[in-house]
């Protein structure tokens, strides 16, 4: 692990999107924003990280891994919007969505949401 402040991608992603937060903690947010633009694979790495925590069955989870992709579209430049551009990233998001492919409903929150970032990163 490269991270010089000692803390992963993914324990700032777990932080960020820990189910039990009682609101969305900006301070765990920016922090894997940060960590992604510190490392060399960041944009990579966290994409997957990323992936998985929009595909948890636990609703508030979800929810907080779109905004965290959200605050990484705004604060992590080209090298991250190259890898969210992606078409195995963008089927990744269109599984989640599909009723066909997900094992689980995402609600109509997430449903929307993933639209919403679906279009945002097709312009």
């Amino acid at each position: 692990n490269m991270a010089s402040d000692g803390e992963s991608l993914e324990s700032w992603l777990n932080k960020a999107t820990n189910p039990s937060n009682r609101q969305e903690d900006w301070g765990y947010i920016m922090g894997f924003c940060d960590q992604v633009n510190k490392e060399l694979e960041g944009p990579q790495i966290s994409v997957k990280l990323l992936v998985h925590k929009i595909q948890s069955p636990q609703e508030l989870e979800a929810v907080q891994a779109l905004t965290v992709l959200e605050a990484c579209m705004k604060n992590c430049g080209r090298r991250f919007h190259n890898e969210v551009g992606k078409f195995r990233f963008l089927n990744e998001l269109i599984k989640v969505i599909s009723p066909k492919v997900s094992p689980w409903r995402p609600s109509t929150t997430v449903s929307n949401y993933l639209m919403r970032c679906l279009l945002t990163s097709a312009q």
